[in-house]
């Protein structure tokens, strides 16, 4: 047999068997598990809207379900589908990457910004550049993956989901600092409805197309010497990356503004990555201009002035502070006046108060812990910028606050909160200003609750417990859970429930649900009082809201025909007041409790609130606490937004000619004591 004849005789494979290098014979249990998890995602959203959560029309919703379970499949098909393998399928590779930085904008900014097609290209080209050095980092460090795109489409899309909900549920978008308080955030969000409507539907069709596509691209060669080449890359993008946000102001260097009374929008117009990245800048504390720690005590001195005032030979009043959740009277709105939105007990003891009166607060929706802070720090938000937690960034051992000062008095100091001790870190912060014990959900198991959440009455009767436990006096301070959102929860019993018509003549079941918790807190609050005023200790009570409900946003536009952005900063402060009042009982009335000499009676802000409630409680004020009320002669208010002159003008911060210079002065001279004290503790003015 000649050697032609040899090599014809060897069995050669059928043509029916021959196939693509990278189609296999049976699928991958990769692409198996790719299409699982498309049929259950699919299943679930039918599931989904079976129970009644998904607002979207029902042909989107079953076209969206199929289209997940047909991308979940697609994946089976590599290799065996024209142009998925070989050369073909190489070419179209960096295209499909590049392709993901549109699409990661994309699946970032669809699900909860209405404004995207408006947006200014030079925004929108800024983010796309922004978000391609993330892919880069991602894509490299993931060895040029098909998986690392993936992940970034995901991380995009989970981003921009995260946006749409909180924006519900707060009225503003996610900030750096909330990352610090996931578990806050799970810690409450049981407490909502987390409703796909039609365009959450719409990215993630977008997103399994985009994954679907991904699956079809052949797998990236690996070898040692790539994977120290991707490495190195990873690392060398990630060091450009934190180079630029640590050497350029991204205020000045591209004209990124993050408007604090109005986040949304700013977020909507320039892009929430830039615009996350601008309060990224923001979270450090700026040391103000001209700040002289030798100076401070000369500060204090020269605006606190005179000796201190000392108080009598009587019993030192026992002193209760309740932050009450969400606690606002909505009746001012145009059209609610005269309905049940009105907290009528409030008014009924705000009349026969030592002083009440509105205060403006820097929080909105949420943000709690940062009414606390200023509360109890006498520390404004105004001068930290927007987007700080100050509970979760900073280290508040040895700052003044209204907690060491009671301390320093011997009053016994209690902090209660019906919730987990973990959220805001207040089981650390608690700890780092003082307080004596911390009364947590624990201490409330089987509780009396209302929709799930324990109720005020329940906190007032551990407070009236502490009372009566110890005949010493102590400083109280109750920050209530009974009130929180959501306010679709349901389960309000008939007695309970209130209905509150808007100027239209239409409902809402959110606001309806919200005034029927107020109507109850309003009943606790006149329960708490009469419970107070029959002991025969003396006791000082201030009692105010921490900030307004979410939807007080769409709310203000219902009720006045416009957003409150539109209209000015005064409108925009509409949204930040809460009622707040400082109250004594007959014991306390007779040995000296009286109404604070500070001025602009019925205005005031919560930095303030504390100073106030010492000087009307008749005990001693510490140099800082004068030096407050003196700021606050110059300047009756201040909050996140803004400030207010004694002539009744709001100024936002920079607004040099609204301001007069006494103002101004005073707001200087503010923040340099407020920076020592929250950042300098060792000054020599803390000795005191």
């Amino acid at each position: 047999m000649t050697e032609r004849q040899t090599r014809l005789a060897v069995p050669t494979e059928p043509a029916s068997a021959a196939r693509a290098p990278n189609a296999p014979a049976h699928p991958r249990p990769l692409a198996l598990a790719a299409a699982l998890a498309g049929c259950l995602a699919a299943l679930g959203l039918c599931l989904y809207a079976a129970a009644g959560l998904v607002e979207a029309p029902w042909p989107q919703t079953a076209f969206t379900a199929l289209l997940l379970a047909a991308c979940g499949c697609v994946s089976l098909g590599r290799g065996r589908i024209p142009g998925t393998s070989g050369r073909a399928a190489g070419t179209v590779r960096p295209l499909v990457v590049a392709l993901a930085v549109p699409a990661g904008f994309y699946l970032l900014e669809r699900p909860w910004n209405n404004a995207l097609l408006a947006m200014d290209p030079y925004y929108a080209a800024a983010n796309l550049c922004v978000l391609a050095l993330l892919l880069a980092v991602v894509y490299f460090a993931g060895q040029r993956s098909r998986a690392a795109v993936a992940l970034f489409l995901a991380a995009c899309f989970l981003a921009g989901t995260a946006n749409h909900f909180v924006i519900a549920f707060k009225g503003q978008p996610i900030v750096p600092a909330d990352l610090f308080a996931l578990s806050t955030a799970a810690s409450v969000g049981s407490g909502y409805t987390f409703a796909l409507d039609a365009r959450l539907l719409e990215a993630a069709a977008v997103l399994a197309l985009c994954l679907a596509a991904l699956s079809l691209l052949p797998r990236a060669t690996v070898s040692p010497r790539r994977v120290a080449a991707n490495a190195a890359c990873a690392v060398a993008v990630a060091a450009c990356f934190g180079w630029w946000l640590g050497s350029y102001d991204l205020e000045e260097a591209y004209a990124c503004t993050v408007d604090v009374w109005g986040v949304k929008e700013s977020y909507a117009e320039q892009g929430s990555t830039l615009c996350f990245l601008k309060r990224v800048q923001d979270l450090s504390p700026a040391e103000p201009d001209g700040y002289d720690a030798d100076g401070v005590a000369a500060l204090i001195g020269g605006l606190g002035g005179g000796a201190p005032e000392t108080a009598g030979e009587t019993e030192a009043p026992t002193v209760i502070a309740v932050m009450n959740e969400t606690f606002a009277d909505l009746s001012r709105y145009p059209g609610l006046a005269g309905t049940d939105a009105r907290p009528a007990h409030y008014y009924e003891i705000a009349a026969e108060a030592l002083e009440a009166g509105d205060a403006y607060v820097s929080a909105l929706g949420g943000g709690t812990c940062n009414s606390e802070f200023e509360f109890l720090t006498g520390s404004s938000m105004g001068h930290l910028g927007g987007g700080v937690y100050p509970y979760v960034l900073y280290d508040l051992d040895g700052a003044e606050s209204l907690v060491s000062y009671f301390d320093a008095l011997g009053y016994a100091t209690h902090a209660v909160h019906p919730a987990e001790n973990t959220n805001w870190r207040r089981d650390r912060v608690y700890d780092q200003l003082g307080f004596d014990q911390f009364a947590d959900q624990a201490a409330f198991e089987g509780a009396d609750t209302l929709r799930g959440l324990t109720t005020d009455r329940a906190t007032y009767d551990y407070v009236l417990d502490l009372l009566e436990a110890d005949e010493r006096p102590q400083f109280v301070f109750d920050v209530t859970l009974q009130n929180h959102g959501g306010y679709d929860v349901g389960g309000l019993a008939d007695e309970l429930a209130v209905s509150v018509p808007l100027g239209d003549g239409s409902t809402s079941s959110e606001l309806d649900e919200y005034a029927s918790v107020i109507r109850q807190a309003d009943r606790d609050l006149a329960y708490l009082v009469d419970r107070l005023n029959a002991l025969d200790r003396p006791v000082v009570l201030c009692f105010f809201g921490d900030h307004q409900p979410g939807f007080s946003d769409w709310l203000f536009e219902a009720t006045h025909g416009s957003a409150a952005d539109d209209l000015g900063l005064e409108a925009v402060q509409e949204r930040y007041t809460v009622p707040y009042l400082i109250w004594a009982n007959d014991a306390a009335r007779a040995q000296g409790a009286h109404a604070p000499d500070s001025g602009a009676n019925g205005r005031t802000s919560l930095n303030y609130l504390g100073s106030k409630l010492v000087e009307a409680a008749g005990l001693p004020t510490t140099g800082y606490q004068r030096f407050l009320l003196a700021v606050r002669e110059a300047v009756p208010a201040i909050n996140l937004n803004g400030f207010l002159t004694a002539d009744g003008a709001w100024h936002g911060f920079g607004d040099e000619d609204g301001g007069n210079p006494g103002a101004l002065d005073a707001l200087r001279a503010y923040a340099t004591v407020q920076y020592d004290n929250l950042f300098n503790k060792n000054s020599a003015w803390a000795a005191r």
